[in-house]
């Protein structure tokens, strides 16, 4: 078998043929789609709340576990569940989200979506391209107005 060069050859080529393909089915089989993530709005300006009621209220599954909110949106838009626009600032800024089923927050009127999330309800320190949310999380849009670069709205708990 050393010396036949046409096996050696062959079997090397299907050797690494089965060895791609159960790589590639590994690494196909290792990512799950069972995560879900439950979205939010408040289109109430400065509500100070972020419990119900909502104007937006949808659940999308079938996530994988590395989807980010912006996958979730995506898959929900696609989904017809939501609409959404924003401008894309590219890398490490990512998509800044300013409409929401139609409901316009703009720079120019000093207003915002303010995206809040985790166990805590809490301000997002990312956005909506890189923040990966837990299954099963509620991520929160909640409009707000701002004033020379602040909040006017100070933090509250749930009313």
């Amino acid at each position: 078998m050393i010396n036949n060069s046409r096996t050696t050859g062959s079997f090397s080529t299907v050797g690494l043929f089965v060895t791609s393909r159960s790589f590639f089915a590994a690494h196909m089989t290792s990512k799950t789609t069972d995560k879900d993530v439950r979205i939010v709005t408040i289109n109430q300006l400065d509500s100070g709340r972020t419990g119900p009621p909502y104007d937006l209220d949808i659940s999308v599954s079938g996530l994988d576990d590395g989807a980010t909110l912006l996958d979730a949106m995506n898959k929900a838009q696609d989904q017809g569940l939501m609409t959404y626009s924003g401008i894309d600032y590219g890398p490490p800024l990512g998509m800044y989200i300013t409409t929401i089923d139609g409901v316009v927050r703009s720079q120019q009127d000093h207003e915002y979506w303010q995206i809040l999330g985790g166990p805590d309800m809490k301000s997002l320190d990312l956005g909506v391209s890189s923040y990966v949310p837990s299954n099963s999380e509620t991520v929160l849009f909640r409009s707000l107005t701002f004033s020379c670069g602040t909040e006017k709205e100070e933090a509250r708990e749930d009313l």
